[in-house]
């Protein structure tokens, strides 16, 4: 979200606190408000002769629009904010990406790491704005010091104003960024993999005026202009070939441009649906993928007037808030030649004198999050106090965050990926909504260890992870000591449960191999002797005079020990050399001593290190597979200094 003078960001995160449990990191961008690129076409014109021969209507259009005359006012507005958007991948250095753009039509790249750090500008990045106006550009078909009238003037101009943008899915390490300007054309770049150079590009001139929406999903562009009208556009398969018009959806010159819209894709019917924003009323179009299919609409009025926040929780479900404080959700029901909606109101807490100003979804579509301000300045005291903005962390409906996770992991996605299902689980447990529920969820002792290790069961231990995780830091605030070190006690066997089964995965991998390199066997060898200090620990447990879980750790000792000896014998290690280091210092993955070092490559989720050469950690699993936690299942970030 974005004023004049900044740009926020709210970026997802599981890392909440369960004193503050907002799951967002806060960054913002003091925004660049005096680089104005279109003033460089402007100087080559002689704009008090162009101004002296235009009619009353052209005069009152060149006034009131700041582009056209900026290079001559003393008092030039401050431009809006238009449009800030993230790319849908990582740049090669692990930094995030997002273009934002004001009303002058000043394109700015700008990076920042993940979860941390502020928004800076891309150093490296193409100068968008300057590449278009400069180089792509073919000569104006009238030379700039001939131009007289204002038609050819506002021509001149608005051809290179770009006034809005989108980021499209490319193949993989590349960029697709499309750029809307205010002549009505829509230019496509592909650029290189750090957002540097132009590989490849395409304009398509079409029938609109100045571009004020766009959104991609998938190979479609969904474009609408200042007119109001609206047009489906489709990628072609062939990188450069850019754009085709697959159907105008409204061709009713309203002025009432998109604000919001989704593009969604059943795969029961094999159909999109494409669902807009027009004031108070939402409007519904199903796409056959089929040539041969059929198109179908439907219109909405929700009522008010105007929907100011909009999004997909479904892909037949809409979730939407209008000016009047409401939240509803619509339904859409699709059947043989038919397109219908329901539509039911749903309390917020805490809305009383509050203007919705934007509504999000999770990836997930398990959380949705409100923006709003305050309707009724009268009630506040404080100039400050009417600038905020208030988010409020929703679920709409009943779910099962565990069960989800359950179903969604797998050995090659990262936790990341679901990090809403994780900050609901969390949610739940700091708000001690399902506290016993989560207390009781996979009870330790009812894990055994098969004969063959599997990432599956791998994957259950990194579950009961996130849960006990949550629950220590509540219960470190608690007056229950007792509680807490029965849990802690709980959790320390789980890491041990965790290595010995992430150590049997990466052995019993290696013991299959015809040869080892000289990396894999050194790994082997510091892997069985950490896995040999874990069982010389629980032993000593189990002669305390407080020893916990005894059935479970006598059971773990007694089967893990057969299947590290086989394991030992398979690999041709004689003799396993024990040392007594601190677990900090070994990697997570190998086990082998990590080097000191200000650069690290360590777990995004839960920040244990591991060695710096990926391509050598990777010699201890499959080949295709990918570098995760075995902790928590989290993906690893590297943090190199620059030279």
């Amino acid at each position: 979200m974005g004023s004049k003078a900044e740009l926020v960001t709210l970026e997802l995160s599981c890392k909440l606190s369960h004193h503050l449990p907002f799951p967002y990191v806060v960054t913002s961008w003091k925004c660049e408000n005096k680089i104005r690129p279109l003033d460089l076409l402007a100087e080559q014109v002689n704009l008090q002769s162009i101004y002296e021969s235009c009619n009353v209507l052209e005069q009152q259009h060149i006034s009131l629009d700041s582009v056209y005359t900026a290079i001559y006012s003393q008092d030039v507005p401050v431009p809006n904010r238009i449009a800030a958007k993230l790319a849908d991948h990582l740049l090669p250095d692990g930094q995030m990406l997002m273009a934002t753009l004001n009303s002058y039509g000043a394109l700015h790249l700008l990076t920042k790491p993940t979860e941390q750090g502020v928004w800076k500008n891309y150093q490296n990045g193409l100068d968008v704005v300057a590449t278009l106006r400069d180089k792509l550009q073919p000569p104006y078909e009238v030379p700039a010091a001939m131009i007289k009238t204002f038609r050819h003037y506002q021509a001149y101009m608005d051809r290179s104003w770009i006034t809005m943008l989108a980021w499209r899915p490319v193949e993989a390490g590349k960029y697709g960024l499309v750029l809307g300007t205010a002549a009505g054309s829509i230019w496509t770049l592909t650029l290189c993999n750090n957002a540097s150079t132009i590989l490849v590009h395409s304009e398509l001139q079409t029938l609109l005026g100045r571009i004020c929406f766009m959104q991609s999903y998938e190979d479609l562009l969904l474009v609408s202009d200042n007119n109001g009208l609206v047009h489906l556009y489709r990628f072609s398969a062939t990188e450069g070939e850019g754009l085709c018009l697959v159907k105008t959806l409204w061709l009713r010159p309203d002025h009432l441009g998109l604000q919001q819209a989704a593009i969604t894709h059943c795969p029961t019917r094999d159909c999109y649906y494409i669902a807009c924003c027009k004031a108070a009323h939402l409007l519904i179009w199903c796409m056959p993928r089929q040539a041969s299919g059929k198109w179908l609409e439907t219109r909405l009025h929700v009522g008010g007037m105007k929907i100011t926040g909009f999004c997909a929780v479904a892909n037949n479900k809409y979730a939407l808030v209008t000016a009047r404080g409401q939240l509803c959700l619509v339904e859409l029901s699709h059947k043989p030649g038919q397109l219908s909606t329901s539509i039911r109101s749903v309390n917020i807490d805490d809305a009383e004198n509050k203007l919705p100003i934007g509504l999000w979804c999770s990836p997930n579509k398990n959380l949705i999050t409100i923006l709003s301000t305050h309707n009724k300045e009268s009630l506040l005291n404080k100039a400050i106090r009417r600038n905020l903005v208030n988010a409020q962390v929703c679920r709409i409906e009943e779910s099962n965050a565990l069960a989800q996770l359950d179903r969604c992991l797998t050995p090659t996605v990262s936790m990341n990926s679901y990090k809403d299902l994780l900050v609901e689980v969390r949610l739940d447990i700091y708000q001690r909504t399902k506290l016993d529920e989560y207390l009781s969820y996979a009870p330790i002792e009812g894990f055994a260890f098969e004969n063959v290790a599997t990432e599956t069961r791998l994957q259950q231990l990194q579950l009961k992870y996130h849960v006990l995780d949550a629950i220590i830091t509540i219960q470190r605030d608690q007056r229950n000591p007792y509680l807490l070190e029965q849990i802690e006690q709980e959790f320390h066997l789980l890491l041990n449960m965790i290595e010995l089964t992430h150590m049997r995965l990466r052995l019993q991998y290696l013991s299959e191999q015809k040869e080892l390199t000289a990396f894999q066997r050194q790994s082997a060898q510091c892997q069985l002797a950490a896995s040999e200090r874990i069982r010389q620990q629980l032993k000593q447990q189990l002669l305390g005079d407080k020893a916990s879980h005894v059935a479970t750790k006598s059971a773990l000792l007694v089967e893990t020990e057969e299947y590290f000896e086989q394991l030992q014998v398979k690999l041709n290690m004689k003799e396993i050399q024990i040392t007594m280091e601190d677990p900090n210092l070994l990697c997570a993955i190998s086990y082998m001593q990590l080097s000191p070092t200000l650069e690290r490559h360590y777990c995004t989720l839960c920040g244990r290190q591991v060695l710096l050469e990926k391509q050598l950690l990777l010699e201890l699993y499959p080949p295709g597979s990918t570098l995760l936690c075995p902790y928590c299942h989290g993906s690893y970030d590297l943090e190199l200094l620059d030279a």
